[in-house]
């Protein structure tokens, strides 16, 4: 098979030198002389053969074409290659420079043979850590404990899935338990969009240090508090951190490692991520059936996490920035400065509008004082956001000018809808398996592990697919259907769903969902010119963090309400001499607070009814995630499809932005 693969691209190297010839001649014909034809290239200060410099500088000034033209009629990835081997040779022109000034005669450089024009990928990746950047030892030890802190961040947005039962009934507070996980929701999707911006004015290194100790702090919090609200704080810090935690990671990764392997190392990455979102559940299950309690599995995170914040401190080394103006490992700059660099206002605008309308959206249908009051904050901080960003920030928070080009709207939105399914979906499920199924917090755990298998397999057998064919629309369009009747299965679960069913109720629409989430980044990407990839892909994660906020916020609601409805509905008319109305409305009122209450204490006569009314509010719930997967499959239909390779570009200066 490897022999097959390179003689593929021996002949598709061939094909492209005779379209560069081909272009070559047609501009001789218009009187065209292409840039850079009649130079002489040496990359490594040799003497090359006369042919192969020619070769070389007919491919250089063809190159764009080669990538935008389709009638070359090539892969995206062989176009790719095209674009790596033009950063090898700028990196081997500036390596040679290097051992020509120093005389030195052992450098990758040097042993190349003369008949070679481009450097190996060792030697570029030796020239980068010659040239302030990380060795392969350190870079490991950064990477496995940025890879940490992922893994904690995405296990501590789920790992309160198990421990909510347990939660409720310790603090009698059901009907607001879902703050436990928009705490922390609301936090990161405020606060992410921040980071890329403050690592360019303080550096990565202070971020990622900042972020670990923060979300240190919110564990901590989180693991000695004595009632809800106290908890809840805690959460909102942790969020914090783990925002950065995850976004810190992507940045700073493409700062240390070479380019050509930024790909791997951002999918061990997501790895991390989508482990510790699968995982959550499960360790949240063990450490709550245990004698330690439920505070264990908060505590535990924290030496995880000082772990994590002393590799990073003695490890990660950065060269100086490329751009003066910002602050990566710069430490003349006063922090006076650095402060004034930052969009405070968009911030405080933005930060506002999410909390006000997730308060809403957390306490719709309770006694809210000064509703009205809080929907003036909610327009008048949005209105201004708005405006703020689009008319007065010279550097806006949210770039949110860009939502004008059709493929980045419908990408967003359907961001936007599919995570609010997703994330209320993979957070109700457990509720639903507790309150109606009375399953264990460690029972619940395993049933939820098999959709990371399912997760991590559509997110790589969507980039494989893109990667072998160059398409996506309809194959996006066709998974997005499979998300939609996955949804449809979960939207009609029943109380006698057979044990194998419940191992594989979330694998469907897990699947759907990371195909989605893979196809619709690299769309929105691939719609735009390369100097707006950055703004346009934060404008991508704020529409999922903000999605998932409003999704479990929504989700919540729809279930308290649903919950009170059913129980005064079915409870009510059992009115009689042997249970009088102050009977029921007693048993109402613990139902509502406490799931373990209704399975264990509650009486005989009403616990069927009691579990039927869970099982209904459930269904409500999830037929708003089915209604949240429609929407995101018809904004995906919206999507205009181009060629892939067109984003080549825009992805190689997307790494080095960084």
């Amino acid at each position: 098979m490897g022999k097959r693969r390179k003689g593929l691209k021996t002949k598709q190297r061939d094909r492209l030198r005779e379209f560069a010839k081909r272009k070559e001649r047609q501009r001789a014909l218009t009187g065209q002389n292409p840039a850079g034809a009649g130079q002489n290239v040496e990359p490594t200060r040799r003497q090359h053969r006369h042919r192969t410099d020619e070769q070389t500088a007919l491919l250089e000034a063809s190159r764009g074409t080669l990538v935008q033209d389709p009638s070359s009629g090539l892969s995206g990835f062989v176009a790719s290659e095209l674009e790596v081997q033009r950063q090898e040779e700028v990196c081997a022109v500036a390596t040679a420079e290097s051992v020509a000034t120093c005389g030195s005669g052992s450098s990758y450089g040097s042993t190349q043979k003369p008949t070679d024009v481009y450097l190996t990928a060792t030697a570029v990746e030796a020239a980068k850590e010659d040239s302030g950047g990380l060795g392969a030892a350190r870079r490991r030890v950064v990477m496995a404990s940025m890879c940490l802190g992922v893994f904690l961040a995405a296990l501590d947005g789920t790992i309160v899935t198990t421990l909510l039962d347990h939660i409720a009934s310790e603090f009698n507070e059901l009907p607001r338990i879902s703050w436990i996980a928009t705490a922390y929701l609301l936090s990161s999707a405020t606060f992410q969009p921040l980071y890329g911006k403050l690592s360019d004015i303080f550096g990565r290194r202070p971020l990622l240090v900042f972020s670990n100790l923060v979300f240190c702090l919110g564990a901590l919090v989180c693991g000695v508090s004595n009632n809800l609200w106290v908890l809840v704080l805690g959460r909102f810090v942790a969020g914090i951190g783990g925002g950065g935690l995850t976004s810190m990671c992507s940045i700073t990764t493409t700062d240390i490692v070479p380019l050509r392997s930024r790909a791997l190392y951002q999918g061990i990455c997501n790895v991390f991520f989508g482990l510790g979102t699968a995982c959550g559940g499960l360790v949240g299950g063990l450490f709550a059936d245990r004698a330690v309690g439920w505070r264990m599995a908060f505590l535990a995170q924290v030496p995880l996490t000082l772990l994590s914040t002393t590799a990073i401190q003695l490890f990660l080394t950065l060269p100086k920035p490329v751009d003066a103006h910002k602050g990566v490992g710069r430490q003349s700059v006063p922090w006076t400065t650095k402060l004034r660099m930052v969009d405070w206002t968009g911030t405080v605008s933005l930060v506002t509008f999410l909390f006000c309308f997730t308060l809403v959206c957390s306490l719709y249908g309770s006694d809210l004082p000064h509703l009205y009051l809080i929907f003036v904050v909610i327009l008048l901080s949005g209105s201004y956001f708005i405006y703020h960003e689009l008319y007065v920030a010279t550097d806006p928070i949210l770039p949110i000018r860009f939502l004008e080009n059709r493929s980045v709207l419908a990408a967003s939105l359907a961001n936007w809808f599919c995570m609010m399914g997703m994330m209320t979906t993979g957070f109700y499920i457990p509720v639903y398996y507790a309150s109606v199924l009375n399953m264990g917090p460690t029972d619940i755990g395993k049933r939820i592990v098999p959709s990371f298998f399912s997760t991590a397999f559509g997110s790589l057998g969507a980039g494989y697919y893109m990667k072998r064919t160059g398409k996506y629309y309809w194959f996006l369009l066709a998974f997005c259907l499979v998300g939609v009747l996955g949804q449809v299965q979960i939207s009609y679960v029943t109380p006698s769903i057979s044990t194998w069913r419940q191992y594989c109720l979330y694998v469907i629409p897990g699947f759907g969902s990371a195909v989605l989430l893979t196809v619709t980044l690299l769309a929105l990407i691939v719609a735009v010119p390369q100097r707006h990839q950055a703004a346009t892909t934060s404008i991508s994660y704020a529409f999922r963090s903000t999605g998932s906020t409003l999704g479990v916020s929504i989700g919540g609601a729809i279930f308290r309400n649903g919950l009170s409805s059913q129980l005064y509905s079915k409870l009510m008319p059992l009115q009689s001499p042997e249970h009088p109305a102050s009977e029921l409305l007693q048993i109402i009122e613990k139902a509502a607070h406490s799931t373990e209450w209704v399975h264990n204490e509650a009486p005989e006569f009403a616990r069927l009814i009691l579990i039927e009314c869970y099982h209904y509010a459930g269904r409500y719930t999830f037929h708003f995630c089915l209604a949240c997967m429609i929407l995101a499959t018809v904004a995906c239909c919206f999507i205009v499809e181009y060629k892939l390779h067109a984003g080549i570009p825009r992805q190689e200066r997307r790494g080095s932005a960084h």
